[in-house]
């Protein structure tokens, strides 16, 4: 029992603390997500599903062979009125449109929990109340990630951020996984002490580190976690001097909130310590743009009049399409074949619309040569009036110097002129889908600065340089 409690406490007290880490590095990314399922949710309870009638031509409606076909079914989502709604529903419905509305600190939380109960499961601290809060969110996100997962909700379930991207079903997986080692932290739950301070205290201390290591090193490429994790694993020794564990266990508590809050909000106020998104600095964004296409093959596929079975034929080569064979077989449907999937680029939907024309400014921006300037505002009746002499003092030093200056957002042209007239801005703005803006940088607004299609310099909009800071330091 000892040695899988053991490996239980490090690995699940290890997975959880870089989980929360990576999610408290981008605490706006992880919103986001949060913000997403909730919609889902949201739109799932307050639809309805109704079958859409299926075309079926009248010659294979008259075949024999219609009653074998097993034919797809087509649906829609109806809204349902407010009035048809029971009660239960509309509180659900009312609840995650709060949710969504404060996905942020939702999502500020559940990192701060996952990080304490993870330090708190390695330490051995309070594991009666810290294993049931573990089986209740392990049960809440195995839930989760199934339904996500078979009805294909959410397509990445954000537990790792953008570090670690995994498809619903591996997610759902993952959770399993988890699960499994929880559950014997739940079971033997009042058999865990972590005091005294053993031999065996110090092995699951040890083991616990190796395998952070292993994992910042090998998989998430961060050397902070690994530093947080030995601070407060080295606090946890140090504070076993004081008798009482009740001052160990509160004086640990509230150092790993403190620290953990102070780290989340750092990365709210400025940008992400460990930047994993296709946007960082160092990047070939001409490169990241470049994708694979789909190799299919499209398939016309017929039943046999007699035998009622599928015969699938290639449009590469018609020779097969005949008076003899249409004599003996009705036409189907078409099917596609997939032969080589397509790899998608990693910088994608980054069009730069120009409002009134509709022109797209996206192949001006990455293939200018030398420095451009890309303003990123993914709503411009939020953004920040911050540093906005600054940007202003760039823009125009930019139009002096054949440097591209351009922003980009997702408001209305009535916004976008609203907004230039209020701070007076020389450049011009381009539309783009909000979506797209935000994986660029998590800042409202936040600058980005290319040289050649190279990703030079990113900021946040409290981080915005002056002129001077930014010819002597980037615009060399």
């Amino acid at each position: 029992m000892r040695i899988v409690l053991g490996i239980s406490r490090v690995i699940v007290g290890t997975l959880f603390v870089i989980s929360g880490l990576i999610k408290a590095n981008d605490p706006h990314g992880f919103a986001y997500k949060l913000d997403e399922y909730f919609t889902v949710f949201s739109n799932d309870l307050g639809t309805i599903k109704k079958e859409v009638p299926v075309e079926v031509d009248e010659t294979l409606k008259n075949s024999p062979c219609f009653a074998k076909l097993d034919i797809k079914k087509e649906y829609i989502l109806e809204r349902i009125p407010d009035e048809e709604l029971g009660f239960f529903k509309k509180i659900l419905i009312q609840s995650f449109g709060w949710f969504a509305k404060n996905s942020l600190l939702l999502a500020v939380l559940i990192c701060l929990i996952e990080i304490v109960l993870g330090l708190f499961t390695v330490m051995g601290f309070r594991m009666k109340l810290v294993a049931w809060i573990l089986f209740l969110m392990i049960l809440f996100f195995t839930f989760l990630t199934f339904y996500s997962a078979y009805y294909n909700k959410v397509t990445d379930c954000g537990c790792f951020g953008d570090a670690l991207k995994l498809t619903p079903w591996q997610s759902f997986v993952k959770d399993v996984f988890l699960l499994l080692f929880i559950l014997p932290l739940f079971i033997w739950r009042k058999k865990i002490n972590g005091y005294p301070i053993n031999s065996y205290e110090y092995f699951i201390t040890a083991s616990s580190m190796g395998l952070m290591t292993v994992l910042c090193l090998v998989q998430f490429k961060w050397q902070f976690p690994i530093f947080f994790h030995a601070t407060f694993l080295a606090v946890r020794i140090g504070l076993s001097t004081i008798r009482k564990p009740v001052i160990q266990e509160m004086g640990s508590l509230i150092l790993i909130t403190l620290a953990s809050a102070f780290f989340t909000q750092y990365c709210i106020d400025h940008l992400s310590v460990r930047d994993y998104r296709p946007w960082r600095i160092g990047n070939n964004t001409r490169e990241l743009r470049v994708g694979k296409p789909e190799l299919a093959e499209i398939e016309m596929i017929y039943l046999n009049k007699n035998t009622c079975e599928e015969v699938r034929q290639s449009t590469k080569d018609w020779s097969w399409l005949d008076s003899t064979f249409e004599a003996n077989h009705i036409f189907y449907k078409q099917d596609k074949r997939v032969i080589e999937p397509a790899i998608e680029p990693k910088i994608k939907d980054i069009s730069l619309e120009d409002p009134e024309t509709g022109e797209s400014m996206a192949d001006s921006l990455f293939n200018f040569s030398g420095y451009a300037f890309l303003l990123v505002a993914p709503d411009l009746k939020k953004a920040s009036d911050k540093n906005m002499d600054r940007i202003n003092a760039i823009a125009e030093y930019s139009l002096q110097n054949n440097i591209l200056f351009i922003g980009g957002t997702s408001s209305d042209a009535e916004t976008i002129d609203e907004f230039r007239h209020k701070h007076q801005n020389m450049f011009r703005f381009y539309f783009n889908d909000e979506k797209a803006l935000k994986t660029i940088l998590r800042s409202n607004p936040g600058l980005v600065l290319l040289k050649d299609g190279i990703v030079v310099g990113k900021w946040h909009y409290n981080d915005i340089p002056t002129l001077d800071k930014m010819r002597s330091d980037y615009l060399k």
